[in-house]
């Protein structure tokens, strides 16, 4: 072969390496463009993926007096509270940019002068005591029954030590709302309510007016035992509903007071009350505790006016029943139209009779709130350790709610579910409010929850519902042969340690 011919062929060879590194390169390309594709195509599929699994039930949007959801402690662990800490919290109520949150455990009301936007956020004032490190009753007043009555009329009392009240303290607060601009708290450890000449704006202040005793350093139950119209005993809920009526839950008188005006003096009578015949009557279901009617009450928590609708509905705890009157009451003594958590009138038992361990939609077990508003009617059902919803106005008696907050079927009892505190879970939960425009009917608001055992408020926005996947249906319970022994030591009950664990502490 001539070097002409051999260095022709080496051209031809390096010519065709050439061709062939750039196909190879070329390939290469192609096959991480594809690769790349896919990756990319792989990322969209994982991230579609990933929101299907973070579809999560619907809590809570912010808690208030802990932290964070997790977290359930009093006082958040500590031995003194403090301005973001809470007790047992009883009744909330919103006015303006301004929250009101009766902290019953540390014998205060705690006032947030901007409303919160991030969890835990502090307090701006406190009522009740000196600042927010106290939390003793009545600031640690105390005097001895030989200087005063005990209001029960047992002589075998006397020299015993008890808390005394003063004009700016405060024993066991409950109700909390607004009415006509002015602040009504109920004292409940004093029995009285008290109200304030206007919005609190410095700690301790003094309140203006006082309701159920004669002035405001007497703190005797009914006025020293005598009962009427002005007294009251351990009074819980108050509310309003028009700025016209005062309308407060008397619960241990067993029954509802309601002032059809706004009172201007200390110790203003009540004119109508419901419950009870007469203004002078206080024992629970009228005498007989067992023989339950439309028109009896025993231990009432709350009550609730809906201007717009003209119903009144009341929390009859001791009969573990919410009643609803289709238009407030002007004289004593008038049954109710409709009743929930019983299947009628006359019927008291817990659940409706299955017992603590049993519940479902329709069924109540120590009730203690309840709010009606464009999201629908609540009933704080606390031995059961829920909120359960109708989301139009009941027309039947014990008719079952549509949904339930806090458990995540209707069976579902337990407190935090048996688990650890989160934002879907609730613990003795008490006094709500909901928070609406009421000038914008578009506004469905948001629904604030006392979630007394976990000692926060937790605050939602949109209400859970289980419908797609059916968890809330009804569920049928198996047949019982002795209806005292209802399930045994089935796990999905409790047993009786849990059940003396998770009963409510008090009829309160």
């Amino acid at each position: 072969m001539s070097e002409d011919q051999v260095k022709k062929e080496e051209e031809l060879k390096d010519e065709a390496t050439e061709v062939a590194e750039e196909g190879l390169e070329a390939v290469e390309e192609e096959e991480i463009e594809e690769d790349a594709l896919t990756e990319e195509e792989m990322d969209e599929f994982d991230e579609i993926e990933g929101e299907e699994d973070e579809e999560k039930e619907i809590g809570a949007i912010m808690v208030i007096g802990q932290g964070d959801f997790s977290t359930r402690e009093a006082n958040r662990g500590a031995d003194d509270p403090g301005d973001n800490t809470l007790s047992e919290p009883q009744f909330i109520c919103r006015y303006g940019d301004m929250l009101f949150v009766s902290d019953w455990g540390n014998h205060r009301v705690l006032v947030w002068n901007q409303f919160p936007e991030e969890n835990g956020e502090p307090a701006s004032i406190v009522l009740g005591q000196e600042d927010f490190s106290d939390c003793l009753e009545n600031r640690g007043i105390s005097t001895t029954l030989d200087e005063m009555t005990s209001g029960l009329g047992d002589e075998n009392l006397e020299g015993f030590t008890i808390s005394k009240p003063e004009e700016d303290t405060i024993s066991s607060p409950a109700g909390v709302s607004v009415i006509d601009g002015k602040l009504y708290v109920s004292d409940s450890g004093n029995h009285r309510v008290l109200r304030w000449n206007g919005l609190p704006s410095e700690d301790g202040e003094v309140p203006g007016l006082v309701l159920g005793q004669d002035n405001l350093e007497c703190g005797e139950a009914n006025r020293r035992g005598l009962v009427g119209s002005g007294s009251l005993f351990f009074p819980f809920s108050i509310r309003s509903g028009d700025d016209q009526h005062v309308i407060v839950a008397d619960k241990d008188n067993h029954r509802i007071l309601i002032w059809q005006k706004i009172p201007f003096n200390d110790g203003w009578n009540a004119d109508v009350c419901l419950g009870q015949f007469g203004m002078d009557e206080r024992e629970p279901n009228r005498g007989d505790f067992d023989n339950v009617t439309p028109e009896t009450l025993s231990f009432p928590t709350s009550a609730f006016y809906h201007a717009e609708t003209g119903k009144v509905f009341v929390v009859d705890q001791g009969n573990n029943r919410v009643l609803i009157w289709n238009k407030l009451p002007s004289n004593n003594g008038v049954p109710a139209d409709l009743v929930l958590g019983q299947k009628d009138f006359y019927s008291r038992e817990v659940n409706s009779g299955m017992g603590m361990k049993r519940c479902d939609a329709g069924s109540m077990y120590f009730p203690t709130d309840v709010v009606f508003g464009r999201k629908g009617l609540f009933v704080s059902d606390s031995g059961n350790n829920r909120v359960l919803v109708w989301k139009e106005l009941p027309t039947e008696n014990g008719q079952p709610a549509d949904l339930v907050i806090g458990q995540n079927t209707f069976s579902g009892h337990k407190f935090n579910r048996g688990g650890e505190a989160s934002e879907c879970s609730l613990n003795d939960p008490y006094g709500m409010f909901i928070d609406e425009d009421p000038e914008d009917e578009e506004d469905i608001g948001k629904l604030y929850i006392c979630d007394r055992g976990n000692s926060r408020v937790v605050i939602w926005e949109e209400l859970p519902d289980f419908s797609k996947e059916g968890s809330q249906e009804e569920i049928d319970h198996p047949a019982i042969e002795d209806p005292e022994l209802l399930m045994g030591h089935d796990d999905d009950f409790m047993d009786d340690e849990e059940e003396d664990e998770e009963a409510p502490k008090e009829l309160a």
